[in-house]
């Protein structure tokens, strides 16, 4: 059930009586909207951008794109259930025999808990992240084979790969995107895609000066780092700078230059918004990176299979891993440094690449182009410690900015933060 205010009431509706042919409640695009009586109302153009409102509705309204998904989402998790099963069977034995990192078991458990959870819905909410997850999967399995160079390697190993990555496919190609959803409950609602591009695709673009304030602070936060560790602060010293530039520069920024701008992601904490988007940035952060380190190592052990592995490969991904190695081992270390990784550079990072960066680009340019660049800076920021592994960087700078864009701030820092700590773990 909805909720609609008019006339200053909030009276309670079924989603079938919004619809334009049958209905008995006419709305447009300003009609306030929530899901309890007493809010938060929104716009129903800007709430049907809410996933629980969208499928709200869309339990109540029959759209072509859904009725083909519903039956096919039971099929994918039939056919994923045993590479899935087998995974975390396998993570368990090798976390007992102390050949892998609870940490790494973690990350596959947050992998197929996300697609059971993607696939278990209705309406599908974040498919194109719960298709990586599936790669990733499917790679893990992969890399099994290659290891082995396919010698003594049991058929359930193929079948398990073959069927996670044909399922992401599908999942791609039969999965209506979220705008698409929308799309078809506005035309079940009488309301036009004109009516509905005008009222949802209106940005409030930030000058230019903002724009040049928000690089130069993301700019500014490694440099600072820097210049901190040249004149030895120490850790606490180091910390104290970090945190005072992360909590003051973004007002100073966004008040010398647009004292009027407001983050495209409400101030008001809304509990399972952040859950959610928890959920979507740390799966998404676990399937990108995953998938794309282990897509490198299926590639670097086939071509050892074939004899094909040149030198250069061979000392560029033991380089890789070594990078890696050093940067946990230097942590593990220190006490002081584990609690910075854990929280003050998540919390510094998330308010200046997310929260300022981030947000002052997808308002300039769109949410594709701003959490794409946003993640590139944060990657560049991370060359005084990863260079070989900088891909990955960017990788999870994109995991933190759909963290960041599905659940604000704070859920952005709570990805950040269970990343690092997974990594140490």
């Amino acid at each position: 059930m909805l909720y609609l205010r008019m006339d200053g009431v909030a009276k309670r509706h079924a989603s079938a009586d919004l619809m334009a042919e049958g209905g008995s409640v006419r709305v447009d695009v300003e009609t306030p909207i929530a899901l309890r009586e007493v809010g938060p109302f929104e716009p129903l153009a800007i709430a049907i951008e809410n996933g629980a409102v969208r499928d709200e509705l869309a339990s109540g309204i029959p759209i072509p794109s859904l009725s083909g998904y519903r039956r096919l989402r039971f099929g994918l998790l039939a056919a994923t259930a045993a590479p899935m099963a087998m995974l975390l069977e396998l993570d368990r034995e090798l976390v007992m025999a102390q050949h892998a990192t609870v940490g790494r078991s973690v990350i596959d458990l947050v992998l197929v808990a996300f697609v059971v959870f993607e696939l278990s819905r209705r309406t599908p909410r974040m498919p194109g992240i719960c298709a990586v997850a599936l790669v990733a999967i499917g790679l893990r399995w992969a890399l099994v084979a290659a290891r082995l160079c396919g010698a003594g390697v049991h058929p359930l190993v193929y079948a398990a790969a073959a069927l996670s990555v044909l399922a992401a496919l599908v999942l791609l190609a039969r999965a209506p995107s979220r705008a698409r959803v929308a799309l078809e409950l506005f035309g079940k609602l009488g309301i036009s895609r004109s009516e509905h591009f005008a009222a949802t695709h209106e940005r409030d673009e930030p000058p230019g000066a903002l724009v040049a304030a928000a690089v130069a602070c993301a700019a500014g936060l490694p440099a600072l780092l820097h210049v901190a560790r040249s004149f030895d602060f120490g850790l606490f010293g180091q910390a104290a700078v970090f945190i005072a530039f992360a909590t003051i520069a973004p007002v100073i920024a966004r008040r010398t230059t647009d004292p009027n701008a407001a983050p495209t992601t409400p101030t008001r904490i809304e509990p399972v918004r952040v859950l959610l988007g928890v959920a979507a940035g740390l799966a998404l952060t676990a399937a990108a990176v995953t998938a794309g380190r282990l897509f490198l190592d299926v590639g670097a052990e086939v071509a050892r299979c074939v004899e094909r592995l040149d030198t250069e490969t061979k000392i560029a991904r033991a380089a890789e891993s070594a990078e890696l190695a050093r940067a946990i081992a230097k942590v593990r270390a220190s006490a002081p440094l584990m609690l910075m990784t854990s929280a003050i550079f998540p919390f510094a990072e998330e308010r200046v690449y997310r929260g300022l960066l981030q947000d002052v680009l997808v308002r300039k340019y769109g949410r594709a182009y701003g959490v794409f660049a946003a993640s590139l800076a944060f990657g560049v920021a991370h060359l005084g410690v990863y260079q070989i592994a900088l891909y990955q960087t960017v990788l999870l700078g994109i995991g933190f900015g759909i963290a960041y864009v599905e659940g604000g701030l704070i859920a952005a820092f709570i990805v950040h933060a269970t990343w690092n700590l997974l990594q140490l773990g």
